[in-house]
This record gives structure tokens, sequence and C-alpha cells, in this order.
């Protein structure tokens, strides 16, 4: 008989007997068999029996399959191995041996699914053998050994496997002002065009919903709060993932993101960007509800602090995008980082500025120069998600040119 044990040698275990063809593995209830596990992805491997071999195959998992504790993208199984899906141990027995039994090591990209285990939208680049986590190369640690740059886990210390070879690009190195001045393109590459389009219509319709929404009572303030965080924490979401890939290096522009955890993908984002605005603007707004009203000076202390605030914001906003933690907010990481690269930083907070009032300006135009209304609303929305796109891009790019400087993943 062959066969997968879940959870052997547990009291749930149980088994899925293997018949020829191939069996679909996944928490989705599409598989032939479930895993009803949050570590495992929604279609996440699948087992083919022809004859006398059996092969196990990863489907883009988040979490990976991992065989004899070696990340794989296809394998072929021998009796008694110890087999991992996301967090859930298998093993497979048979009384069938294959002749031959390679194992392909995983060579992860975006295309095939493996994420990294911080930055849960990007591609992992390496994988801890102690922990099996999947890392980018924003979260290993970078040492030289031997003449030679080597990749550690930062939690295991352990020497981590590369799991895709970096592509050679030869392309000469851009100062971070020349790339800047290039991303004003990056939203309109490629898909790009297609993605912002999408997306514009999407954000109007939402704007639309949450506009009628909120002169409702009872269920419609509900459906106006829900629609309101979800908007949000998705376009937070998409931002963050343009952030980061661009710190990766990608020029494409990202797909805009699955939501297959509501909490993980709309909420979380959702807080740490009211978060990051509570800790950037707090200062001006308590000075505004506790300063004394009859001060000559509360005016200009108030527009300062606010000013230090769009000044602060930029890098935090960062940092938490990359630390995927509101923890990254803490003024000993921002201020020193920004004093690291204070020129750098400037000229970017400069460039921040000119598109706010880009913004402003087509917000003042756009009514008088389109009519109706409801044109100049969508246009609103398209070249708001497109200044956007552009600040999140021009962010990743300042983190990639300077993340030595920055030191944010160095031990």
């Amino acid at each position: 008989m062959t066969r997968l044990i879940i959870n052997p040698d547990t009291a749930s275990a149980w088994d899925i007997p293997l018949t020829q063809g191939t069996l679909s593995l996944g928490r989705a209830d599409s598989n032939d068999f479930v895993i009803a596990h949050s570590s495992v992805s929604a279609s996440h491997c699948e087992v083919t029996f022809n004859g006398d071999v059996a092969r196990i195959k990863d489907l883009g998992s988040s979490n990976g399959t991992f065989v004899e504790g070696e990340l794989v993208e296809e394998a072929l199984l021998k009796n008694g191995q110890t087999l991992r899906i996301g967090d859930v141990t298998v093993r497979f027995e048979s009384d069938v041996v294959a002749t031959k039994m390679p194992v392909a090591r995983a060579r992860v990209s975006a295309s095939a699914g493996g994420h990294c285990k911080i930055h849960s939208r990007s591609a992992a680049r390496f994988s801890c053998p102690n922990c099996h986590g999947l890392f980018c190369d924003l979260c290993v640690s970078v040492r030289r050994d031997k003449g030679k740059m080597a990749y550690f886990c930062r939690s295991c210390s352990v020497e981590c496997n590369q799991v895709e070879e970096p592509q050679e690009v030869d392309e000469p190195e851009q100062s971070f002002a020349r790339a800047a001045m290039g991303a004003f393109s990056y939203p309109i590459k490629g898909d790009g065009i297609f993605l912002l389009i999408v997306g514009g219509l999407f954000l109007s319709l939402l704007d639309g919903a949450q506009y009628l929404a909120r002169f409702a009572f009872g269920s419609g303030l509900v459906a106006f709060l829900f629609l309101f965080v979800f908007g949000g924490g998705y376009l937070v979401s998409y931002l963050r993932k343009i952030l980061t890939a661009s710190a990766l290096g990608e020029n494409r522009v990202p797909d805009w993101p699955e939501v297959d955890d509501f909490l993980a993908d709309i909420i979380i984002p959702f807080l740490q960007l009211l978060g990051t605005m509570a800790v950037c603007f707090a200062p001006a707004l308590l000075m505004m509800i506790f300063g004394p009203a009859d001060s000559e000076w509360l005016g200009w202390a108030i527009f300062a602090m606010v000013l230090l605030g769009c000044a602060y914001f930029p890098m935090a906003f960062t940092a938490v995008a990359m630390f995927d933690s509101v923890m990254a907010l803490n003024p000993l990481v921002i201020i020193p980082s920004i004093l690291r690269i204070l020129g750098t930083y400037l000229f970017a907070v400069i460039l921040f500025a000119a598109i706010l009032f880009v913004r402003w300006l087509g917000d003042v135009l756009l009514p008088k120069l389109i009519q109706p209304r409801l044109l100049w609303w969508i246009a609103s929305e398209f070249i708001g998600l497109y200044l956007l796109m552009l600040e999140v891009r021009i962010l990743g790019l300042l983190y990639r040119a300077k993340k030595h400087e920055l030191g944010w993943f160095s031990r």
C-alpha cells in the first residue's frame, strides 16, 4: 500500500491513500484532499503516483514543500521519507521502492510563488536549513567569509542556502536622483498602465460606495466603516508591495494583491498606517488640543510640527513596510536613518512636496476643466493612484540606493 500519513505518530494522524494518477493537496475545498492548516496554501502541492514512482510537486505555495528538511519544487519520494507541507508533517510510506530517487533543489522565484517569511509579498532568495524559513535579500545578515559574501539567518545564525541565483544585470549604476526622475514613467510601464486603469476604476467604485453608505444609518454606517477599512488596508498593502519590490530591484509593476487572510492583508496594514500617521503627527495634534489658545506662537509651532511630521513620514512609512512592524517607528531607528542619508533624503522630501503640490493643483483645476462631475471624480482617482505609486516607487529606490548606509538588516 502507498500512502501519505498526515501528522504521523500523533493522535490526530490520518491517511491519504495514493492511487494511480495525481492528487492535489491544499487548504481550499477544491483539492482532492484538504489539509486545514493556516500554513498550508489554498493549492499547495500535488502528488503523482505512476506505476512504481511517486512524485511530489509544489504548486507555488507560500511556505514551501520540504522533503527530509530540504525545500523542493519537485522530487521523487521513497519509503519512510518525512515531508513538510507548510508546517504540517507528513510521512510517505510505500511497499514499492523506486530505483532512482533524485531530488530537485528548489529554485524559488516570484513566479514560482516562494515568498519571504517577513516580507510575505516579496520573492524568497534564501532558505535557512535550520528553521526552514524563506527570506528575501533584505532579511538575511551579510558577512564576508574567506573573501566571499555569505548570507545568514538572523534568527539562527546559520548560513542560508541560496534558492535562486541572482541574475547578473549589466546596467550602469544610477544615482538616486537619476533613478527617481525615471520613476515618473514606472506606473505606466508594461502592465502598469492596465493595473493603473483597473485600480483607478476600483477605487472610484469603492469611494462611490463609501459616499452612499455614509449617509445611511445602522447597517449603512457599518458598511461605510467596512469599506473605509477595506479600501485603506488594500491600498496600503499594494503600495507596500510596490515599495518592497522596488527595494529588491524589480522594475515591473507588481500585480494587485490577493486577499488570502483579511487580518494580515487588510486590517494589519490599515492599523500600521494609522500608527505611522499617529506617531508622525501626534505632536502637532497634541499642541492643537492642549496648547494655550491665546498664545501668539501657537500657530507657528503647530505649523512647524506639521512640517516635521511630513519630513518624518516617508522614512517612517518605509521602515514599517520593510520591517512589517510598527516597532520600526521608534525615533531611535528613524532619526539616525534620516541623518545617515540626510542629503539624499531631503531631495526625496522635496520631490514629495512637489508631487503633493501637483495633486493639490489637480484638485483645484480638474473640476473646472472636466465636466460632468463624475468624470472629474474618476480622473482624480487615476491621478491620485498614479502619484501614490510614484511616491512609494521613489521610497523603494531610496532604500535600494542607501540600504548599506541605513544598515537596517545588518547584524
